[in-house]
């Protein structure tokens, strides 16, 4: 892992995410590239005030992603770059991916109760749009190295082993364990693709610490809240992927399905065409 792209808005939980992300990139030897984009304010009523020009937002936005950017380089040591756009957040992070390869985006999230407050529109948009990895950081969540990783899978589909490459990195590195998480529904059983799709992956983690947990529950998201209060982890990790458990819950439609808030990083694997 060589390069993190980390998109700030200067808020309390951004801030929280680009220290996690320094520590990470500390532990890795890896570099950051900041971005913040910015939209010009509308008007929202008749009476007069003064507009504040493009070239003046951009000068301000400038100077305080430097000194995130100074933050990160005084603080652990890490190469640090910055870049302020004119655009949409997620528009943006993913013209920046098209211009610059990245191992990972890695990115805050704030609130409490249902995914689209955990994580915020921006940070739900961006992974829809994207096809790197992301990594959500919970506002409360601190650097912890992820000696226990739990991967959250429902074995339904074929699996392009090249995606789990951020995981296996990240596991050997850390020298980590990995708690391969599936959550049966209650009055269901164990069909022949959960099977098969559990030989995939027994194959493709050979040579890391792992094991199989089957949690009985009524919901996927309520059984994997139930594993991690049990079992402490320190990175949850999930694949999107098209007509995906996980691409439903990104769905406003689900949103009211969600009864479980993380509190620890989110890695989003993506297998998108």
């Amino acid at each position: 892992m060589q390069t993190f792209v980390v998109p700030v808005d200067f808020s309390a939980a951004s801030r929280n995410a680009l220290a996690y992300a320094a520590q990470l990139a500390q532990r890795v030897q890896a570099q950051l590239i900041l971005l913040h984009a910015y939209m010009l304010p509308t008007p929202v009523s008749e009476v007069p005030y003064m507009m504040v020009t493009a070239d003046e937002l951009q000068k301000d936005n400038e100077a305080l992603i430097a000194r995130d950017a100074a933050f990160v380089r005084d603080t652990y040591g890490v190469a640090c770059t910055t870049i302020v756009r004119l655009g949409i957040a997620s528009d943006e992070v993913k013209v920046l991916l098209q211009e610059v390869p990245a191992d990972m985006v890695i990115m805050g999230m704030k609130g409490a109760g249902g995914i689209e407050k955990i994580i915020g529109s921006t940070t739900t948009n961006v992974v829809r749009k994207l096809k790197v990895p992301v990594l959500i950081i919970p506002h409360d969540a601190g650097f912890a190295e992820p000696r226990c990783i739990a991967y959250s899978s429902d074995f339904s589909y074929h699996k392009s082993f090249h995606l789990f490459d951020p995981l296996l990195k990240l596991a050997r590195f850390f020298q980590a364990s990995i708690r391969i998480l599936h959550i049966q529904l209650h009055h269901t059983s164990e069909h022949a693709d959960v099977l098969a799709g559990k030989k995939e992956v027994e194959n493709l983690f050979t040579g890391l610490p792992h094991d199989f947990v089957t949690v009985e529950s009524a919901s996927v998201t309520s059984g994997v809240n139930e594993f991690l209060a049990k079992n402490p982890c320190q990175l949850l990790v999930m694949v999107a992927h098209k007509h995906s458990f996980f691409e439903r819950i990104f769905s406003k439609n689900h949103t009211a399905a969600m009864a479980y808030e993380t509190h620890i990083p989110l890695l989003v694997l993506q297998d998108k065409d």
